[in-house]
């Protein structure tokens, strides 16, 4: 693209000053306007508004001169300055230009000829649209009544300020299930993390046992799950009979066919271990547990010759078992 010639260039620079020259009048005479408009009322009417959102898109404002009540030439450079040169305050033309903007030209008329105020305009930008134009879509004539539009006006903003607090509580309901459900899954996965952990270990120690270290690692485990199944019918069954003997001895009710048909349950499961795993009746003392061996000297014991602490807190929880008589 060629270079332009000086006479384009001054050519520029003229409609760009013209333009400029025009848009600074355009300012000043909607800024007489409105100066003249204060005098009457401080109230804008739609046609002035829309002269000022104009003004304000365009920033035509911008190097403006004038001179205020007191005889000084003061230039305008913002767009408060010039709503302060017009009369008015940045705040009040700002919020008339936002009630033009949401509710309308016509109905901004209808309100200003039935004299609504700020707190009912504010009231109406804050409703939902659906909400709001019921009000400024209706057909408002000469004879509208003003008491009756702000009693439509409190009446939804009633109804709605009550569905926002349904909603806000539902939110927080919601909220509230997704932390505990957040609490619940991070310790879940706490979990999952401390035995995955833990079968890692067990999978690293099975793998470099010995046949007799595993072996002996199986009977420990196995002992274990032997000390709490017998703790439980040593433990929470007896007591259990002991209820029904009890009742047996309060009411003449016998109970002691039923207690035989748990007894067999047992003594079924028993003979199942027995014929799946090819046991003998009657083990050594090399296959009992330390505890039940005739060389048994508890010295695992406490110093009061309680049994060791394991099985003690097998025995504790079995203890502490509710029986429901």
């Amino acid at each position: 693209m060629s270079e332009l010639t000086l006479s384009q260039e001054q050519n520029a620079v003229a409609l760009a000053a013209k333009a400029m020259t025009q848009d600074i009048a355009e300012a000043h005479e909607a800024m007489g306007m409105l100066k003249a408009f204060s005098f009457v009322e401080k109230l804008l009417t739609v046609s002035s508004l829309k002269v000022l959102n104009e003004i304000k898109n365009s920033k035509k404002y911008k190097g403006l001169s004038y001179i205020d009540q007191d005889g000084k030439v003061l230039t305008v450079s913002s767009w408060e300055d010039y709503c302060t040169a017009c009369g008015f305050s940045r705040q009040k033309i700002d919020l008339d230009l936002q009630n033009l903007a949401v509710l309308g030209e016509d109905f901004l008329e209808t309100s200003q000829r039935l004299g609504l105020g700020y707190r009912e305009m504010r009231k109406l930008r804050q409703l939902p649209s659906d909400a709001r134009a019921e009000i400024i879509d209706a057909d408002y004539s000469e004879a509208t009544d003003k008491e009756e539009l702000l009693e439509k006006i409190e009446d939804l903003t009633a109804k709605y300020a009550k569905e926002k607090e349904t909603l806000q509580a539902q939110l927080k309901r919601k909220s509230e299930d997704y932390e505990a459900q957040a609490k619940v899954l991070a310790n879940k996965n706490e979990r999952i993390n401390k035995l995955d952990m833990e079968l890692a270990k067990k999978t690293h120690l099975i793998d470099t046992q010995t046949p007799d270290q595993r072996g002996e690692m199986l009977r420990e485990e196995t002992a274990g799950i032997s000390y709490k199944a017998e703790a439980i019918l040593r433990g929470q069954v007896f007591q259990a009979f002991e209820a029904l003997a009890k009742h047996s001895e309060e009411t003449g009710i016998d109970h002691r066919q039923f207690m035989s048909g748990v007894l067999a349950e047992y003594q079924l499961i028993l003979s199942e271990l027995k014929s799946q795993f090819n046991i003998n009746d009657q083990p050594s003392d090399d296959d009992l547990p330390d505890w039940a061996r005739t060389d048994y000297t508890g010295e695992d014991d406490d110093e009061d010759g309680n049994v060791n602490q394991d099985l003690a807190s097998i025995l504790d929880e079995v203890s502490d078992a509710e029986i429901v008589e």
